[in-house]
């Protein structure tokens, strides 16, 4: 489960895109700044080094963002670094995108297949969906074999298997229960 600081922040984040008319942006820039901090180890390694005061810490991060993020942001790891909750700065910019999913109406569902399934199958799948959850539905077909057959769907921390592993599986309890 997400930190409770987490969640206060991206909310306040969030919510600020929103006055600013600017969640998009916002979510790009949000993206854009976990991909450097996930791929850039010496930007890491500022951030977290107890050595080096907060505002070269801030300077660092002005100078890698500054021009290419809401000034919101910066902000952000301000006020985070000052509290000591630099360990929370990935996850508010990770649980940014939840928010905006959220907000857009927007979800993405994992369909496990014992095979690819055709763009036709995957679009009747998605369209059934849509309709259920009132919400854009994105797609991702993933193989798995030791399913037998059938599929199993994975959406918004719902999941509907009819696989015939799973079919099995329950006839196997209720057979094993009627025993005892």
């Amino acid at each position: 489960m997400e930190k409770l600081a987490v969640l206060r922040y991206s909310r306040a984040l969030f919510d600020l895109a929103v006055e600013n008319k600017g969640v998009g942006t916002y979510r790009a820039a949000a993206a854009a700044i976990l991909a450097a901090l996930e791929s850039d180890k010496d930007m890491v390694g500022v951030i977290n080094h107890p050595g080096i005061p907060l505002d070269k810490k801030m300077d660092a991060l002005r100078a890698a963002f500054a021009n290419n993020v809401p000034e919101e942001f910066l902000g952000l790891f301000a006020l985070l670094l000052r509290r000591s909750r630099k360990d929370d700065i990935a996850g508010v910019l990770a649980h940014f995108d939840v928010l905006y999913k959220e907000y857009s109406r927007l979800a993405t569902a994992k369909i496990y297949s014992s095979e690819a399934l055709t763009p036709h199958k995957i679009n009747e799948i998605v369209d059934i969906l849509s309709k259920k959850l009132d919400k854009t539905v994105h797609a991702e077909n993933i193989v798995d074999e030791g399913l037998i057959a059938g599929f199993r769907v994975e959406v918004d921390g719902f999941v509907f298997d009819a696989s015939v592993k799973h079919q099995m599986n329950r006839m196997k309890k209720e057979l094993l229960g009627s025993f005892y």
